[in-house]
């Protein structure tokens, strides 16, 4: 008998052929399936992350809504923190400008207060001098002109223009008339001025 050379040159399916059929209606069936629940209304998704996540080594890939929703508010309070520290930044710089005009104004308040001091102590000289140059002018009214006008002309002009002024005008001119013309003309120019 001789056998029939049509069936020897057909060849049967190898493995890989079949591999790949049984793939394809696999996943033909699949997404047939997830249509139809996706139709009915089923979150295959949320399904499909949940039980991939339960799997080990896949479960860190894959993330729930959950997780997703957990990672977006994390993310909103760094922002929130970051803006915070932002604010904080500003104030305590504000804090610390407010801390140097303090200081400036401290410093101010110091010098004042010994200015107010200062004041009231030459208030007090001028006080003491005035009693004293209305004492002198009352013993200077009292002598002659020609020996007073000698004795004003060796005090120093703060001294004798303030005397000066508080004597008589008639006493006054007898006195800078009895006087060295320089000094007389001096002591006048400053109780004009003055």
């Amino acid at each position: 008998m001789a056998t029939n050379p049509k069936k020897n040159n057909e060849k049967k399916p190898s493995v890989f052929q079949w591999l790949i059929v049984i793939l394809v209606s696999l996943i033909f069936a699949l997404l047939i399936t997830v249509l139809i629940l996706y139709v009915m209304g089923v979150d295959v998704g949320k399904y499909t992350k949940e039980t991939l996540n339960k799997v080990p080594f896949i479960d860190e890939q894959v993330t729930t809504d959950q997780e997703e929703l957990h990672a977006n508010q994390l993310e909103e309070k760094d922002q929130q923190i970051d803006k915070l520290q932002e604010e904080l930044d500003a104030l305590q710089y504000e804090v610390q400008t407010k801390d140097g005009t303090i200081s400036e104004l401290e410093e101010e308040i110091s010098d004042l207060s010994s200015q107010i001091v200062e004041l009231e102590d030459a208030q007090e000289n001028d006080t003491e001098n005035s009693d004293s140059i209305d004492e002198l002018a009352a013993s200077f009214t009292a002598m002659k002109p020609k020996t007073a006008a000698p004795i004003l002309e060796t005090m120093e002009a703060d001294i004798a223009v303030p005397l000066l002024r508080q004597l008589d005008s008639e006493v006054r001119g007898e006195i800078l008339g009895g006087m060295d013309p320089e000094i007389a003309a001096e002591y006048s120019d400053l109780l004009v001025n003055e």
